[in-house]
């Protein structure tokens, strides 16, 4: 089995949020890169060189650059290109990428992220209907500090519009790129995970393949008991395939690391080995009542 090209195949295979627009905002879907001249098994593929240390979005960075470049169909003009006014920084521009065939021009913002589905969270936007806002309110991070609402006005509201600002224009202009031909569009991956009763449910807004695992709270999972083995990834292999990592838990040993971690404010992603190559994924979260001891 060649490991680099599963690393490479995890990151390509991520689902995108939503497919087509919502409120006016395109997706580009990562299944629209051609790969299909690289083989699992004969393709030689020398990942990105990413600095240890790298938070999870810039390693997301790292991933999606080395991704179109890889393909047959599309080519990266520019990439994390920092926006000045005087000595102030305005923002970035993601990814400048143009299409081989058509040779039109894009502007792609990536987002990667991991989510939580909380029937109970709530949320206001002005940019969504009531509709959209009551659903896609429900989707949080992990450690409830991030919520997809916040993430789409920064992008409806800045990201996206630092493209047409004339310092933009500017920088653009020396490296040979109109800003009025390009077309604007986002890359918003995600991973979603949900209650565990909420399987046989509708998730409308999203796409539904980027649910990928469940979540419960502490005082569940402790209670929970299983003869099954843990794993504890480090949060640059949370997008990996699950796999047997060299360090293992049972249930008894894993308890206390994930209530420590809890304490400090992370909410950790576990990995639970059901069969020989079959793991199941899925986050411990914070009680909202706290943490009981069982």
């Amino acid at each position: 089995m060649n490991d680099t090209y599963k690393r490479f195949e995890a990151f390509f295979t991520t689902r995108n949020f939503w497919k087509g627009n919502l409120s006016g905002m395109e997706q580009f879907a990562l299944d629209s890169l051609d790969f299909s001249h690289l083989k699992e098994s004969t393709s030689k593929i020398d990942l990105p060189n990413i600095p240890p240390n790298t938070v999870l979005g810039k390693r997301a960075e790292y991933f999606y650059k080395f991704c179109v470049e890889q393909s047959k169909n599309y080519d990266v003009l520019l990439s994390n290109e920092q926006i000045f006014s005087n000595k102030e920084t305005l923002g970035e521009i993601d990814y400048i990428l143009q299409n081989k065939i058509t040779g039109k021009q894009l502007h792609v913002e990536l987002v990667y992220k991991f989510y939580i589905y909380d029937p109970c969270a709530t949320g206001k936007s002005n940019l969504l209907d009531d509709s959209r806002v009551k659903e896609l309110s429900r989707y949080v991070g992990p450690n409830r500090r991030d919520t997809f609402l916040k993430k789409f006005h920064r992008l409806r509201q800045h990201q996206l519009p630092l493209l047409y600002r004339k310092e933009t224009r500017k920088a653009l202009e020396k490296l040979d790129i109109n800003v009025d031909v390009l077309k604007q569009q986002v890359c918003f991956l995600a991973h979603v995970f949900i209650p565990q009763d909420h399987w046989n449910k509708p998730f409308p807004y999203i796409n539904k393949a980027c649910i990928t695992g469940y979540y419960l709270d502490y005082n569940a999972f402790a209670k929970a008991y299983s003869s099954h083995t843990y794993f504890l990834p480090h949060k640059h292999l949370w997008k990996s395939h699950a796999h047997e990592l060299e360090v293992s838990y049972n249930h008894s040993t894993i308890l206390p690391i994930v209530q420590e971690s809890l304490k400090r404010g992370y909410a950790p992603m576990l990995w639970k080995q059901v069969a020989e190559d079959s793991f199941e994924r899925f986050f411990v979260t914070m009680p909202k009542d706290g943490i009981r001891i069982i």
